[in-house]
């Protein structure tokens, strides 16, 4: 009996398969580890949920992968797997597996119009498999065997070019002759009876050359461009007018990549290299959110002398203790920002999708922001406000350690009100943090240093450790004076951690 092991629900809508952990043939336990999958935010292995043997593996690394997708199909007999080998041996003893692909057409790109069949279809020599359309042509393409489609690579309105891959078939011998061809073959003139469906269901676009040229560069999509000509002919004023409206909110400029312009190799010397998939999608969130989100920011410097001198303290009798806690200024932090944030509650806040709502959190979680040779990740430590320093510090550690072993789950690094980025390790003075929406807020960590301040007191300078602080807000939500208040309010926790309890 096949066992179908389906993806499971991690908290992510949709990741991407990195690599695939097991064979076809292979027999593998049950929690075996089966592929390796990853979105923006983390990286994880699957587990098979049953022990037995791979019969099929459906999956392929690069694709997309959500809950309930089928991953593979395990037999759970010995049997059964004698039976499943023996059956494909004789399968290949009359079956050859190939591809199709798309034949040199002299044009470089093409788009797909129409795909004549379907997986499991069986197919004869030159049937007509699907359409491409260039500029000016609308082509069939044919396959040059009999056989059965075992996959179909392409979808409705894909661009390909050509000795692209578009299907998989099982090609049969010609000695084959237990399948009935001929109640397979389609009407060869498919083209001239249907090609007025193709154009009203606008499969095929009148335009022009130039009016393509300009589409293609600026990546438009022609779809969406009311067309005032005859016949419903897309003119070069149509799309001028498009350009226009869009730049108004400056979508078409922000597609156009001056960079790609630019030949470095008069320069001199240069390497190419590819971002991973965390890198690519990090940097398509923080463009989004820099982009979408009003930002200000807003400096300080806080005064830790007499903090820093209890964390040491505390450091050192834990250790005559041996204990194994530790404690880190990153935690003292993160538990008066916790503070802060139920002091000043618009920072814990996100607005609604149509910017018309605020959302006010009573839960007090706090990200912070790790650095891995993946790229970032922002695990996520909860119920802060109910959490003694000691315990954050011990999570802190448990989550570096798993991000940058790569180890966090769905769970780690969703449900944040508040995000904390920390340079502290480097050198360095203030810096302008990028809001991890749906956050309203961010807090910047710089580096401390011993500064001379004056003390008004005993009228002289006195050595003070200075923590730079940068706080980003959103200012639909928060303004200016909202956003010093807090930022003293955390100073103060941080001059005297007493403060935090009362």
């Amino acid at each position: 009996m096949n066992i179908k092991i389906i993806f499971p629900d991690t908290g992510i809508e949709e990741m991407k398969i990195t690599d695939i952990l097991v064979k076809e043939g292979e027999k593998i336990t049950k929690e075996q580890s089966i592929i390796m999958v990853e979105s923006d935010k983390t990286s994880m292995e699957i587990p098979s949920n049953h022990s037995g043997i791979v019969k099929k593996i459906l999956v392929s690394v690069g694709e997309k992968i959500c809950k309930g997708n089928i991953i593979l199909e395990i037999l759970n007999e010995q049997q059964e797997k004698d039976d499943f080998i023996n059956k494909k041996k004789l399968q290949e003893d009359k079956i050859l597996f190939t591809a199709l692909r798309i034949p040199n057409i002299g044009m470089q790109v093409m788009k797909v119009i129409k795909i004549l069949v379907k997986k499991n279809d069986l197919i004869i020599e030159n049937q007509s498999l699907l359409m491409i359309q260039n500029k000016k042509n609308i082509f069939e393409i044919a396959s040059l065997y009999s056989g059965i489609i075992k996959k179909i690579n392409i979808n409705i309105h894909d661009i390909i070019k050509s000795n692209d891959i578009f299907m998989y078939i099982n090609y049969l011998k010609k000695d084959n002759k237990n399948l009935d061809i001929k109640t397979f073959i389609k009407n060869n003139n498919f083209i001239k009876n249907n090609i007025n469906s193709i154009f009203d269901k606008k499969l095929y676009i009148h335009t022009s050359p130039i009016v393509r040229k300009i589409a293609r560069k600026l990546k438009i999509n022609l779809n969406n461009i009311k067309a005032s000509g005859l016949k419903n002919r897309i003119t070069k004023e149509d799309i001028l007018k498009y350009i226009e409206n869009k730049n108004k909110d400056k979508d078409i400029m922000n597609n156009i990549s001056n960079n790609s312009l630019i030949n470095y190799k008069i320069f001199g010397a240069y390497e190419k290299i590819n971002l991973n998939n965390i890198q690519k999608i990090s940097g398509k969130n923080l463009t989004n959110n820099w982009k979408n989100i009003p930002h200000v920011t807003q400096h300080i410097e806080a005064d830790i002398t007499e903090l820093e001198k209890f964390r040491i303290k505390k450091n050192i009798e834990f250790l005559k203790n041996k204990n194994n806690i530790k404690l880190t200024l990153l935690s003292f932090i993160i538990k008066t920002c916790a503070c802060a944030l139920k002091k000043y509650p618009n920072f814990n806040s996100s607005l609604s999708d149509n910017n018309e709502i605020l959302i006010l959190k009573k839960y007090f979680n706090i990200g912070i922001a790790i650095n891995t040779n993946k790229g970032l990740f922002v695990p996520v430590i909860f119920d802060v406000l109910n959490k003694n320093i000691n315990k954050i510090s011990e999570i802190i550690l448990n989550l570096a350690d798993k991000a940058k072993n790569y180890k966090l789950n769905p769970n780690d690094v969703k449900g944040g009100c508040f995000t904390i980025s920390n340079l502290g390790q480097f050198k360095g003075n203030f810096f302008t943090p990028i809001i991890n929406a749906p956050e309203v807020a961010i807090l910047g960590i710089s580096q401390a240093e011993t500064k001379p301040i004056w003390d008004i007191s005993s009228q002289q300078f006195l050595p003070k450790l200075i923590l730079p602080l940068s706080l980003s807000y959103d200012h639909r939500v928060i303004n200016g004076v909202e956003g010093i208040n807090f930022l003293n309010y955390i100073c103060s926790l941080l001059s005297d951690i007493r403060n935090i309890l009362i």
